[in-house]
């Protein structure tokens, strides 16, 4: 199982590098500060002064996240590891200086007036820079004082930032004790939650009552936890004259608080579909389903996939599309950038590391050997290539905001699922067909549910002050009887899971993008079959993009027009006619 090769960075966690990097990105941004602190306000600042502005600033950042991502990914390898703790702690204290030492720059620059900003957004000089002067006039009414954004900078690691720490320290360190084939093995959360995937009806179901169980033998830390992270959240939102909290992660992905609510409301309208097809599910298994049910194999033979199969089965897919993608997904696995291994302290899940425009993201996964690990790894390849697609950019404009974000990571999965449905029988092709469906609902439904979860408990812990574990239990099984109504039983330990999910603690509300992409990739992959490779240049040019443009302005580009409440519904309507409709 590949493991990834960090000294791409540095030659070890002890090379005395990292702090001098580390120092020579505090000093430089001091030095910057008192550059341009008066500069920036001045009535006469000119095109080329903010040009070297925001060119002087972005080698500091390259600098600096360069050395915290090693740090980050060191971490993320072993999070129990004494070493890795301490150099990431040193790496988030040093982002929060940076982070305080630079937070002058936009309340200073937005003290220029309306007319001198539009005259900058608009020179030809700065047109690198326009998307994220005309972002910045966007958000003035939310760009706090400089003291006030220092304070809120400076206070991050001991507030939101520490409670989130720990909640990721202490998932990491979970171990769970299972009976299998008559022996007892201890396994880490990756493991435990693939084995929802397995034939075995009794080891599925008491999986997830372990799984659960452990949480809830910790509910205080995580009640205490997330009430924590979303009042800080919530605070800071009200305190930046945001409508809702969910306005503010809105902001940060460029895209109406209308356009949201229309695709919380479609998708939620829409789960009839669910209920329907985990009915037929029931049937199908000749069981009454239960949640820990519904990612159960429709056979009891369940093909297994080695590494190198799931590596050939997404690269081929990849190459037939493009070449130039193929190119850039094998470059992954040549240079080592990618880590599958499972090991206990590693951080659970899946991530794609991109924090600078270098060509050189990295992959974190926990590889199972089930299909469904085939998807996550074309999946996070997807993320990938977008980040190196996008290097082109300047850092500013590289990060694509979050509805942009999973564009090319569910269409690498959608190139994978065309790839292996005619290799299959027909009874292998109904079982992946159906295990894609069920992909597709995590995806939009299930991630719709814990936005719509999300919504519900801000609001309750606003109104009350704080929410109890019971509490948001019970905010929580109403959102499953919503999506899933009576086509399943839904256990009691099921009331936990949202204590399960890292995102909401990690990055309140980061979920619905995940839906809102999922919705916007079917559109896209709909036109890559109508237009075939005449699609290709486009898509790549989506891609480079990066965040040089707002998302409606880039997918209004190739066609899509995501204010309109139709085009979401033609995501469902695609699934209903290519997925379910196929289905024996």
């Amino acid at each position: 199982m590949p493991t990834w090769d960090l000294t791409f960075f540095y030659s070890s966690p002890k090379d005395s590098q990292i702090n001098e990097d580390f120092e020579e990105s505090l000093r430089k941004i001091k030095k910057l500060q008192q550059q341009y602190y008066d500069k920036l306000s001045d009535p006469s600042l000119t095109p080329s002064e903010l040009k070297n502005f925001f060119q002087e600033f972005e080698k500091i950042l390259k600098m600096h996240n360069f050395t915290y991502q090693y740090c980050h990914l060191l971490y993320d390898s072993n999070t129990q590891d004494e070493t890795a703790q301490k150099l990431y702690a040193k790496a988030k204290d040093y982002d929060s200086k940076i982070e305080m030492e630079s937070s002058f720059w936009k309340p200073r620059l937005l003290k220029q007036s309306e007319e001198k900003l539009n005259e900058l957004m608009h020179d030809q000089e700065l047109k690198d820079y326009t998307h994220v002067i005309q972002r910045l006039i966007k958000s003035k009414n939310h760009i706090l004082s400089e003291d006030a954004e220092k304070v809120l900078a400076a206070m991050y690691n001991s507030s939101r930032g520490g409670f989130e720490e720990l909640y990721g320290r202490l998932t990491s360190s979970y171990t769970f004790k299972l009976e299998i084939d008559g022996e007892i093995k201890e396994l880490t959360d990756p493991q435990v939650r693939a084995l929802r995937r397995k034939p075995d009806l009794k080891l599925r179901r008491q999986a997830m009552k372990e799984f659960f169980k452990k949480y809830d033998e910790d509910s205080l830390i995580f009640e205490k936890t997330y009430n924590s992270i979303v009042k800080n959240y919530d605070t800071e939102a009200n305190l930046r004259n945001f409508q809702s909290p969910i306005s503010m992660r809105n902001l940060n992905n460029e895209v109406e608080d209308e356009i949201v609510e229309t695709v919380i409301k479609v998708t939620t309208d829409r789960t009839p579909m669910v209920q329907q097809y985990y009915r037929w599910k029931g049937k199908k298994l000749g069981i009454e389903q239960t949640l820990a049910d519904i990612y159960a194999p429709l056979t009891n033979v369940q093909k297994e996939y080695s590494f190198e199969e799931a590596q050939k089965i997404v690269l081929d897919s990849y190459y037939e599309f493009d070449e130039e993608i193929g190119e850039i997904a094998e470059s992954f696995f040549k240079e080592k950038r990618i880590d599958a291994e499972i090991r206990k302290g590693k951080r659970g899940g899946a991530y794609t590391s991109y924090a600078l425009p270098n060509k050189k993201p990295f992959i974190l996964l926990n590889f199972t050997a089930t299909l469904a690990d085939v998807g996550t790894l074309a999946h996070e390849l997807g993320h990938g290539i977008h980040g190196t697609l996008a290097s082109e950019q300047n850092i500013w404009n590289y990060h694509p905001p979050l509805t942009m974000a999973e564009v090319a990571s569910v269409f690498g999965e959608m190139l994978v699922i065309d790839k292996i449905l005619p290799t299959l029988s027909e009874e292998e092709r109904t079982g992946y067909l159906a295990s894609n469906i069920e992909g597709m609902f995590s995806t939009m439904f299930r991630q719709n549910m814990i936005a719509r979860f999300e919504i519900s408990s801000h609001n309750l812990i606003e109104q009350n002050g704080s929410a109890s574990w019971k509490e948001l239990a019970e905010l929580y099984k109403k959102e499953l009887e919503i999506m899933f109504g009576d086509s399943v039983i839904i256990p009691k330990e099921y009331y936990y899971e949202w204590s399960s999910i890292p995102h909401i603690f990690r990055t309140p509300f980061y979920v619905y993008a995940y839906n809102f992409a999922n919705l916007l990739v079917l559109a896209l992959y709909q036109q890559y079959k109508v237009e075939g490779k005449s699609f290709v240049p486009k898509y790549k040019e989506l891609l480079r993009s990066g965040a040089k443009d707002s998302p409606k302005e880039l997918l209004k580009k190739i066609g899509i027009d995501i204010s309109n409440k139709d085009f979401w519904e033609k995501g469902f309507e695609f699934i209903e006619r290519e997925f379910i409709s196929k289905l024996d």
